[in-house]
């Protein structure tokens, strides 16, 4: 079997990489204290020693030890947030310690933060030669005061990400317009079946120390990321004893000058303990949030999206020991749990709606006298488990190893499809009354180990295991007790929206960085990944392909290599050139693969899946320009020749494998400066444009509007008044243009570009309406949202830390849908679940450190 072959030979690659012998370096310590301008200690600043993972954090007196590190010629190099970034070239004795005492100033501006996507080990972003971007503990913390749904933020702060939707629905979310994969402290929050739910909900914004993102395929990571890698990193415990850190949060809505009722009012609160005992460290978060109806900028209440309105318990816990000074065991534990609590409301989309536009009808929840209920109860879960061990000197490197588990569950809310299938015979043999549902679980293992082989060059190999299993059943209820009492009963058995897959996969890479000089610097690497599956018997629910009959399944096997290269140069001070060439290896989605297979088309082989290798190219420059300026440009150009679909004769039933090469490319571009004290102020622009041919024809055309990313501004603002000390005020302006490219380009009958030149009249549908490439036009929208922040007084509550924020989201209260509702427009049911942005909304968020 494939599943077994795959396991036996990747648990023995990792067995050779483990097993290699270690030969023992003569080694000594750097140890130092790291002060301000005034000589004031500087605590958690990283303290690194480069070309190596080696590296310790400065405790609350600003002192530092750095073990195991090889004798001879070093570089250290100290990084703060909001400092200047010091080097010192040092001799460290064998045996014997070298002392660094380093001062670093101030600096407001953030482009050089300490990065960890690009290698999956500490660097700094000035060296990564690829597009990276990092938020910062700062800049989360300042998003989370909005909301803790990162699906209505990242869009914000991440250049090329979709943009912000509503109700953590991420399922058609991208980066640069393919599948970012999303990682939690290295535990993945997705399966090859997708994003599913509210996973975004799954992350507790107040443990978070940074989002760091890798653009473009990655070979290091694997794993499926065509469009990137989206890293979340959870906070370190406190270096005192015990600390505590409490956060409350409250939202309410100011529409057309009234405040709204009860129904309106969320809250969520967070206490976090956490400290350092000896060689002991903890931290433990615990989380609960009531949300409840979510409204848009003309008072209605926004349709219900997963679950809008909802009550959830989450708990956290990160625990580590230091074995030896350069030995360290982390484990960390994460469960999140939601449920509705309220199901007196349904969706409609009403005929008063003020949106003119039919393809812009948006639903509004609307009340019922018998609130809904559930032989299967709504809910969400999300349980994970992630153990590490890392010795950061052994045989002149270091190892790092990861064992991780997680499963997740959503069960959602019912549907009523009835009028739809009665309007569409192709769809008459879809059950009209149902629940979706998604079950996913994933055991995975990762094994690392980085050395430098002389002071130019380090390298670093490692290997990964997964086994992930993915189902998505559809639970039929009947129609009486629903008619009669709003009951979904489940009575008519499960079905399969997609199908159920088992998967196992096994790679291994190697990486290499050459230091050529101070100023040029190169990287290459090479992975190889196994994948096998099993496709199990399933019965596809919503296809016009044989709907409710049972496919076979089957089986299958993919593997394949995949390079990179790239380079580094500081052309003069603080100004870097980057060029690189990836690529990335990966399966399509196979749950939703399958749904149209027809019941004789074989499983098997690779006759129906083929793997996505996308090849991508970055080109970049990223520097400052004196203390208060600073900049980076990335431009991308990305293809894939194999996006494996099927295309079916739905008069005989037969599938066929078709190719889809596709090209995405764009920009990102970002400023900051700080022109005077105290304020800071900063832009993003980016576009992602993608063209296609899906007919593989041999002619591209625009891409859908679904998938593209239309050019996104962010401009911002921050500025602490020097009347009052501690005050700070914000502010952001969001913009998304409106795209139709796609929709402005008519289409032959042969899916050829039409040329009114040489084509003669165009091809029409069957309605007498031009074939376009694409009927989808995304209509662009604008957001203003303002902020005030005020640090208490610590001398006024008795030492306490602390600060509190009012936001004001959507100021001008418009009136706009989402990037993930737009793409609901085909027919009324996708149009009753279409939902509009939120209007003026009012945050108050406190936190108070102990």
């Amino acid at each position: 079997m494939p599943l077994a072959f795959l396991a036996r030979r990747a648990l023995a690659a990792l067995a050779v990489l483990l097993a290699a012998p270690a030969v023992l370096a003569q080694t000594g310590a750097v140890v130092g204290t790291v002060t301000d301008t005034d000589g004031e200690p500087l605590a958690a600043a990283t303290v690194r020693i480069d070309n190596t993972t080696l590296g310790d954090a400065t405790d609350v007196d600003g002192m530092f030890r750095v073990a195991g590190v090889p004798a001879g010629s070093q570089t250290v190099v100290i990084t703060l947030l909001g400092y200047t970034r010091v080097e010192r070239e040092v001799t460290v004795p064998a045996g014997g310690d070298v002392r660094v005492d380093a001062t670093l100033a101030d600096d407001a501006l953030r482009l050089s933060e300490v990065a960890v996507t690009a290698t999956r080990r500490t660097e700094d972003i000035s060296d990564v030669p690829r597009a990276v971007a990092v938020a910062t503990e700062e800049t989360v913390d300042r998003y989370a005061e909005q909301t803790s749904d990162f699906s209505a933020t990242l869009g914000k702060f991440i250049p090329n990400f979709t943009s912000p939707s509503v109700g953590n629905d991420v399922f058609t979310a991208t980066l640069r317009g393919r599948k970012p994969l999303y990682l939690l402290d290295g535990v993945p929050l997705q399966t090859n079946e997708g994003v599913r739910g509210a996973t975004l909900s799954n992350i507790e914004p107040s443990v978070l120390d940074r989002i760091e993102v890798l653009y473009g395929a990655s070979t290091v990571y694997g794993g499926g990321a065509p469009g990137g890698v989206i890293q979340f990193f959870t906070r370190e415990a406190s270096e005192e004893p015990l600390d505590v850190q409490v956060q409350g949060f409250t939202r309410n809505y100011l529409l057309e000058d009234r405040i709204l009722d009860g129904d309106a009012l969320d809250f969520r609160t967070s206490a976090t303990v956490s400290g350092t005992l000896d060689r002991f460290r903890y931290l433990v978060n615990g989380a609960l949030e009531t949300a409840n109806g979510t409204f848009r900028a003309d008072g209605q209440r926004i349709g219900n999206v997963g679950t809008n309105d909802y009550d959830e318990y989450a708990l956290f816990g990160k625990f580590s020991y230091d074995l030896t000074p350069s030995q360290t065991v982390r484990v960390t534990v994460n469960r999140d749990y939601r449920q509705p609590n309220n199901l007196f409301f349904t969706n409609e989309v009403r005929d008063e709606d003020r949106l003119a536009d039919p393809v812009f009808f948006t639903s509004v929840s609307v009340p019922v006298e018998t609130a809904f209920s559930y032989d299967t109860p709504i809910s969400q879960t999300y349980t994970s488990g992630n153990v590490q061990y890392q010795n950061r000197s052994l045989g002149g490197g270091a190892l790092s190893l990861q064992g991780y588990y997680f499963d997740t569950n959503f069960q959602q809310g019912g549907s009523d499809i009835r009028a739809l299938i009665a309007a569409n015979p192709p769809f008459a043999s879809w059950p009209g009354i149902w629940q979706t549902s998604s079950d996913a679980q994933q055991l995975g293992a990762r094994a690392e180990y980085v050395r430098p082989i002389t002071g130019q060059v380090l390298v670093t190999v490692g290997g990964d295991v997964l086994s992930a299993s993915d189902a998505t059943p559809v639970t039929v209820s009947t129609e009486g007790p629903f008619d009669a009492e709003n009951r979904f009963d489940g009575a008519g058995g499960v079905q399969d929206q997609g199908a159920p897959t088992d998967l196992v996969s096994g790679g291994a890479f190697v990486q290499a960085d050459f230091e050529a000089t101070e100023t040029l610097r190169f990287t290459a690497g090479a992975r190889y990944d196994y994948i096998a599956f099993d496709v199990l018997p399933f019965i596809p629910t919503f296809t016009t392909v044989a709907p409710g009959v049972e496919r076979p399944g089957g089986s299958g096997t993919n593997d394949g290599f995949s390079l990179n290269v790239g380079s580094a140069f500081e052309f003069v001070p603080d100004q870097t050139v980057y060029a690189n060439f990836s690529q990335g290896f990966s399966l399509p989605e196979l749950a939703f693969l399958f749904t149209d297979v027809a019941p004789d088309q074989e499983i098997s082989g690779d006759a129906i899946v083929q793997p996505q290798i996308v090849n991508n190219v970055d080109l970049g420059i990223r520097g400052r320009l004196g203390a208060g300026f600073a900049y980076g440009l990335a431009g991308f150009y990305a293809f894939s020749e194999t996006g494996s679909q099927i295309a079916f004769d739905n008069e005989s039933g037969l599938g066929e494998r078709v190719q889809a090469p596709r090209r995405n490319y764009g920009f990102e571009a970002t400023v900051e400066a700080s022109p005077a004290d105290g304020l800071r102020v900063g832009a993003d622009l980016a576009l992602t444009e993608i063209d296609a041919d899906p007919d593989d024809v041999g002619e591209f055309r625009p891409g859908s509007s679904n998938d593209a990313i239309p050019l996104t501004t962010s401009l911002r603002g921050e500025y602490e008044l020097p009347a009052v000390d501690g005050l700070t005020l914000d502010a952001e302006f969001f913009s998304v243009t409106t795209r139709d490219r796609a929709f402005r380009t008519l289409l032959n009958a042969d899916g050829t570009v039409y040329d009114a030149e040489t084509d003669g009249d165009p091809d029409l549908t069957e309605e007498g309406e031009p074939l376009r490439a694409d009927g989808y036009i995304f209509r662009g929208f604008s957001t203003i949202d303002l902020g005030i922040r005020y640090a208490l007084p610590a001398a006024a509550l008795g030492g306490v830390e602390g600060s509190l924020a009012v936001r004001v989201q959507n100021v001008l209260n418009e009136s706009y849908v989402p990037a993930n509702a737009q793409r609901l427009f085909n027919n009324a049911f996708f149009a009753n679940r279409r939902s509009e942005g939120l209007g003026r909304n009012v945050t108050v968020s406190l936190s108070l450190d102990f």
